[in-house]
């Protein structure tokens, strides 16, 4: 009885040893310095993944005793949550959990994989798509929505500026064949569609048939990233060649778009492969990017957008036949908009602040530019809803 006890006394001690290993060894990791060395010494495996794009806001580690002495319980939740979320080895805890469920699901909690490599973000597919389609499938809804763009577009008119609309709409309008089939599908004739046929239908929007354009472009070009929910900047170019040829026409000006489209392909670290986090994935693929070929045109100021309402104004380029001062409305659709050259074809160039309300566009453009490119997306149900009211 003796010798059993004592046999199995030292595997037992090994096991306590191996668990208690296993438990400090992340905690030492969390110490940054340290962290920070391993990254260095293993420069290879460090540059493998981007850092995890988190769901949320992380817990800080905590500075300072808060409350009066005794509140210990307080304290040490604080400490715990600081603690759980700036663990070391968290990533590899978080991509080794995403990888497993990738090889048992062919899923995550994250992130859709669907065919030739095609990754769809949950958060638009279940979250921002289905919102507007919601909200638009009530009539009195959509037509609150149309009112709102035209009471808009009429406000703009009356101060002497030109909308221009564009409305980007989601990749999963042109790759119906690699989307999972667990996935919630859009309609092709979606309650979003229908209202873009009705802007499409008004003169005074000046509208801009981005779905039209990146359908004809689809079979000479890649559109979207496959690992990322964005347009190419191949895309974002066609479209703004079709805004600056549209303002041209208006304006009976021989200014037409004037950059060539030339493409290398990149590494680029798609918003969607990194939200997958996954253990065994390379997050970065090679894809079509532009190659400049232009000279900027102009100096561009960088602005506190929160305070003046402004991400960037240009300077002033006068004499040589560009195009009337326009400012633009969007967000990062806008931004590749941006990269391929569109402020080069205009006398100045005003980027609004991404965040402000469209009902304070007006405000913003009086008396600075004759045009404004409003580009918002078909999943911005915030944005519909805010028209609406």
């Amino acid at each position: 009885m003796a010798l059993r006890s004592g046999g199995t006394r030292l595997p037992r001690a090994l096991f306590v040893l191996l668990v208690f290993v296993i438990s400090i060894v992340p905690a030492i990791l969390s110490y940054a310095p340290l962290s920070a060395r391993l990254e260095q010494a293993f420069p290879e495996l460090a540059s493998r993944y981007s850092p995890l794009m988190e769901m949320r806001p992380l817990a800080p580690w905590p500075t300072g005793w808060e409350g009066r002495w005794f509140d210990f319980d307080k304290n040490y939740r604080r400490f715990e949550n600081g603690f759980s979320d700036h663990l070391g080895l968290r990533s590899l805890m978080v991509r080794t959990k995403n990888e497993i469920d990738f090889r048992l699901f062919g899923s995550s909690r994250r992130v859709y994989f669907g065919k030739q490599g095609e990754l769809y973000g949950r958060s638009i597919s279940d979250i921002e798509l289905p919102a507007t389609e919601n909200f638009l499938a009530n009539p009195a809804s959509a037509d609150a929505v149309y009112n709102g763009m035209a009471r808009l577009s009429a406000q703009l008119r009356a101060q002497g500026t030109t909308m221009v609309l564009v409305t980007p709409v989601s990749k999963q309008y042109f790759t119906q064949d690699r989307i999972p089939f667990f996935l919630p599908r859009l309609k092709m004739e979606s309650n979003f569609m229908k209202l873009y046929r009705r802007f499409e239908r008004t003169p005074e929007f000046n509208f801009v048939d981005v779905y039209g354009i990146l359908k004809q472009s689809q079979d000479k070009f890649q559109i979207f990233y496959h690992n990322d929910f964005h347009w190419t900047d191949l895309s974002a170019m066609q479209v703004a060649a079709d805004v600056t040829n549209r303002i041209a026409r208006m304006e009976k000006s021989s200014a037409v778009w004037g950059h060539r489209m030339e493409v290398h392909e990149a590494p680029f670290f798609g918003s969607e492969a990194r939200f997958a986090a996954r253990l065994d994935a390379v997050e970065s693929e090679p894809s079509p990017q532009l190659t400049k070929t232009w000279q900027d045109v102009h100096r561009v100021t960088e602005m506190n957008a929160k305070q003046t309402g402004y991400e960037f104004i240009t300077d002033t380029v006068a004499e040589r036949g560009l195009l009337p001062a326009t400012c633009m409305f969007g967000n990062s659709f806008g931004d590749g908009m941006v990269r391929a050259g569109l402020a080069d074809h205009f006398e100045q160039f005003v980027k609004l602040d991404r965040a402000v309300q469209l009902q304070r566009l007006p405000e913003l453009t009086k008396g600075r530019c004759k045009y404004l490119i409003v580009q918002v997306l078909d999943n911005e149900a915030g944005a519909w809803l805010s028209l609406s009211k």
